[in-house]
C-alpha cells in the first residue's frame, strides 16, 4: 500500500511519455521523389546513363506513356490534381483559360499529403505564370513547407533568374552556376535537411530543361528557339544524328486536317535548325543527368535511397519534324503525347518493362497510394502500383486527349487513344482523323474515308462523345463487357463412371473455355492463361479453347486470365476463378 503512490505515479509517466515516443518513431511510408522534365522525348532518355542505369535498371520503365492535353501548364495541373483538364479547367498556359492563378491551387496533391503527414518540398519551376499572374510574387501555394521555385518571366533564362526560396526573392546565377545545376543542388539539400525529420518527404523537384530559353548560343539557329546546355555540355552531340523517320517533313499531307497539311515544305535551313535544336535538347539533358546521380547519391549518403519512391517523367513531348512540325507539342500524335515515365523504390519491380497504356493522369493517384493519403478531388486516373503488382492486367481502358479551346496555333480538338488506334476529331474545322497504330505507327494514313474502318470510326467517335466529360470511374467506362465461361468437356465415349459427391463444384475433367457478354461481337482474339503458362489463343466467336486436365493443377483454386482484344482497339484482361478436384 505504502508502494501505490509510486507506481501511480510512474504510469502516469510512462503514459505521458507514450504519445511523444509515438510521435518520434519513423514513419513506416515511403519518401517521394518526383522529378519532372519540360518537352522530353522518350527517344532522348538514351543519352542520360544515370537515369537509365540508376533509376530504369533499379526499377521500372512503362513504355506507353502518354500526356492526355500535351502542353506543359494543362499537363503540370494533371499531375497535381490526378484529373483531366476538363475537370481540373486549366486548359492554357495562360488567361482567361489558364496559368497559375487558374488552378485551384487550396485543393492539389501537396495539400493533401500535408495533411497525410508528409513533408512537402518544392524545387524547380511551377505552373506557368507564377510570378507573373500572382500580384504577390513571393505568394506561396498552399501546401508547401519548403518553397524553392523559379519565377517568371525568367524561368527559362538558363544562366540568370529569380528565385523564390520560402517567401525571400532574389536573383540566381551570378556565381556562374548553372541552373540545372543549381535546382539538382538545392534538391539534394532539402533531402540532407529531411533525412533528420521524422516524417516522409514528398519533393517535387521540376526542370525547365530541355526546354528551349535563353541565352542564345553562338550556334543557335536564327529562325528558332533552341534550349541553352550547361558550358561543360555545349557541342558534346554536335555529330549527333537526327531522327529522320518516314513522316519526318512529309511532302505529302494531303490526308492530314488543314492545320498539318498547310505547312511549308522543309528547307536545307530548316533542316538545319531543327538538327541543332535536337542537339541542344540532348545536350541540356546531361545536366538534369548530373542531377539525377547527384540525388542517387544524396539520398544513399543519408540512408534514404531504399525507402524512397523515385519517379521520373516528362510533362509532354516534342516534335522534331515530324509531319512536318519543326518544334511544337499539342498536336495529338505520338512525337507530342508520348512522355518518358520511369519509377524505382518500395514496391516497384527491379529491371522490369511494362507496356500497358498509362498516362499522366495516373500520377497523382500513384503518389496518394504510395503515401496512404486520400484525394481531396475524384481522380481520372488509377494507381500504378496496380499494373506493377500484376504485370499481365489491361485494364481496357481508353485516353482523351485534348486541346481545350485551341492553343499554340493549334485548333481545338478531342482525340480518343487506346492500345491500337488513335481517333481525332477537329472541332474547329469538322476535319477527322484515324489511324492504325499497329500498322501504321508513324501515322501517315489516315482512315477516315476507309471503308473498311466505318464501324471502327462509329464505335471510336460514340465513345469519344461519352468520355470527353468523363469524371472518375466514368472515365472507365469504355472497358468492354465481357465474362468467361469455363465448363467440363463430356466424354464422346462412355467411360467408367466418375464416382462424384453430391453438388460437387469442382472441375474433374477437360475443360473448355469460352467468351461471352455484350460485347462479344467486338472482340477479336483472346488469349487464355493460368499463371505465367499460356493455355490457348482463338480468334473466332465464341472464342473457345479446350485445355486438359492434366495442364490444370489438382485440388486448387485457379485463376484463368483472358486477355482480349477488340476490332476496335480496347485490350482487357478478364479473370475467372476455378476450383479444380483432387485426383
Amino acid at each position: 500500500m505504502r508502494l501505490a503512490p509510486t507506481f501511480l505515479v510512474l504510469a502516469a509517466l510512462l503514459a505521458a511519455a507514450a504519445p511523444a515516443a509515438r510521435a518520434q518513431a519513423p514513419d513506416p511510408r515511403p519518401n517521394i521523389l518526383f522529378v519532372m522534365t519540360d518537352d522530353q522525348t522518350v527517344e532522348s532518355l538514351r543519352v542520360m546513363s544515370k537515369v537509365r542505369g540508376g533509376l530504369g535498371g533499379q526499377g521500372t520503365s512503362f513504355t506507353r506513356a502518354i500526356a492526355t492535353y500535351p502542353l506543359c501548364c494543362p499537363s503540370r495541373a494533371t499531375y497535381l490534381t490526378g484529373q483531366y483538364s476538363h475537370n481540373h479547367r486549366v486548359i492554357h498556359n495562360a488567361g482567361p483559360f489558364g496559368g497559375y492563378i487558374h488552378l485551384d491551387n487550396t485543393n492539389t496533391l501537396p495539400v493533401w499529403l500535408q495533411r497525410a503527414g508528409y513533408r512537402t518540398i518544392h524545387v524547380g519551376r511551377y505552373l506557368n505564370g507564377y510570378g507573373v499572374q500572382n500580384p504577390d510574387r513571393a505568394e506561396i501555394p498552399p501546401g508547401w513547407e519548403d518553397w524553392n521555385s523559379t519565377v517568371d518571366p525568367s524561368t527559362f533564362n538558363f544562366t540568370r533568374w529569380t528565385m523564390n526560396e520560402n517567401g525571400r526573392l532574389f536573383e540566381a546565377g551570378a556565381s556562374g552556376e548553372f541552373q540545372t545545376d543549381f535546382l539538382g543542388r538545392r534538391a539534394s539539400e532539402e533531402i540532407v535537411q529531411a533525412a533528420a525529420d521524422p516524417r516522409p518527404f514528398f519533393l517535387s523537384l521540376t526542370f525547365p530543361a530541355p526546354h528551349s530559353g535563353a541565352p542564345i548560343d553562338p550556334d543557335d539557329p536564327p529562325s528558332l528557339r533552341t534550349p541553352s546546355p550547361a558550358p561543360r555540355h555545349r557541342d558534346v552531340f554536335r555529330g549527333a544524328r537526327l531522327p529522320q523517320g518516314p513522316n519526318f517533313g512529309r511532302a505529302d499531307r494531303s490526308t492530314k486536317p488543314q492545320i498539318v497539311a498547310d505547312r511549308r515544305r522543309f528547307t536545307a535551313e530548316d533542316v538545319a535548325a531543327i538538327q541543332e535544336n535536337y542537339q541542344q535538347e540532348l545536350e541540356s539533358l546531361l545536366s538534369v543527368d548530373d542531377a539525377v546521380g547527384r540525388l542517387l547519391n544524396t539520398l544513399q549518403s543519408t540512408g534514404e535511397l531504399a525507402n524512397t519512391l523515385i519517379i521520373y517523367t516528362s510533362d509532354n513531348g516534342f516534335f522534331h519534324g515530324e509531319h512536318g512540325v519543326r518544334s511544337e507539342k499539342v498536336l495529338p500524335y505520338e512525337p507530342g503525347i508520348r512522355i518518358p515515365l520511369i519509377m524505382r523504390g518500395p514496391g516497384v519491380p527491379v529491371a522490369r518493362r511494362q507496356g500497358q497504356l498509362v498516362g499522366n493522369v495516373d500520377l497523382a493517384p500513384t503518389i496518394l497510394d504510395a503515401a496512404r493519403a486520400a484525394p481531396g478531388r475524384v481522380q481520372d486516373g488509377r494507381s500504378l502500383f496496380t499494373l506493377l503488382r500484376d504485370r499481365t492486367l489491361e485494364l481496357g481502358r481508353e485516353f482523351v486527349l485534348e486541346n481545350g479551346r485551341g492553343v499554340n496555333s493549334v485548333p481545338q480538338y478531342r482525340a480518343l487513344r487506346n492500345n491500337r488506334f488513335l481517333y481525332v476529331r477537329h472541332d474547329s474545322t469538322g476535319e477527322f482523323e484515324l489511324y492504325d497504330l499497329v500498322k501504321d505507327r508513324y501515322q501517315m494514313r489516315n482512315l477516315e474515308d476507309s471503308d473498311r474502318h466505318a464501324g471502327i470510326r462509329r464505335a471510336l467517335a460514340r465513345r469519344l462523345r461519352v468520355l470527353q466529360r468523363c469524371r472518375g470511374r466514368a472515365c472507365f467506362r469504355s472497358r468492354p463487357s465481357v465474362r468467361v465461361a469455363a465448363r467440363e468437356i463430356k466424354p464422346k465415349k462412355k467411360a467408367k463412371r466418375r464416382r462424384t459427391r453430391k453438388n460437387q463444384t469442382c472441375l474433374a475433367r477437360d475443360v473448355r473455355l469460352s467468351l461471352f457478354g455484350r460485347d462479344g461481337r467486338r472482340v477479336a482474339s483472346v488469349r487464355y492463361s493460368v499463371g505465367s503458362r499460356r493455355l490457348g489463343t482463338s480468334r473466332r466467336r465464341p472464342f473457345r479453347v479446350s485445355v486438359k486436365r492434366r495442364r490444370l493443377s489438382a485440388g486448387r483454386q485457379l485463376t484463368i486470365r483472358a486477355r482480349v482484344a477488340t476490332i476496335d482497339g480496347r485490350v482487357a484482361t478478364v479473370d475467372r476463378k476455378i476450383t479444380t478436384c483432387a485426383r
